[in-house]
């Protein structure tokens, strides 16, 4: 009953397995890998984004009070390495008083259009108004501000 046993390789069932388990295994983690770059991306154009939106407003602020409105109401401007659009918005219904709205819309490189300038063209279109009806654009990067 002396029976010798080859410990020396694996047999196919257990190649098999190993190769059942590690393929969807490595599998979810590309697909984790290639997320987290998508989601590097989106924050790295958000900071870009919200900085340019930033600049904007204290564009705005540094212009004298009785310009603002004829240069800056439904005025466009963009950002170098975005593909997008920023506008701003004024609102002088107050007397002495402009609530400026500024708001960046941009496209990801897979596609995705950020904020509701699905054709980036800085004009609110028929059917772009899909966060808040108000009949303008809006985006997950926008300021607002009161200037006296």
């Amino acid at each position: 009953m002396n029976r010798l046993r080859n410990n020396q390789g694996m047999t196919l069932v257990e190649v098999m397995m190993s190769i059942m388990i590690l393929v969807p295994l490595f599998a979810g983690v590309m697909i984790g890998y290639v997320k987290c770059i998508e989601y590097n991306n989106l924050s790295s154009n958000t900071s870009a984004a919200i900085l340019a939106v930033k600049n904007k407003i204290t564009e705005i602020e540094n212009t004298p009070f009785a310009q603002i409105v004829s240069l800056y109401d439904d005025a466009t401007f963009t950002v170098a390495g975005l593909d997008g659009i920023g506008v701003s918005y004024i609102d002088p219904s107050v007397a002495n008083i402009l609530k400026v709205k500024t708001v960046f819309c941009w496209q990801e490189r897979n596609g995705r259009v950020i904020g509701e300038d699905a054709n980036q063209n800085g004009q609110w279109d028929s059917g772009e108004d899909t966060i808040v009806n108000n009949n303008e654009l809006d985006s997950i990067v926008q300021l607002t501000t009161i200037i006296r």
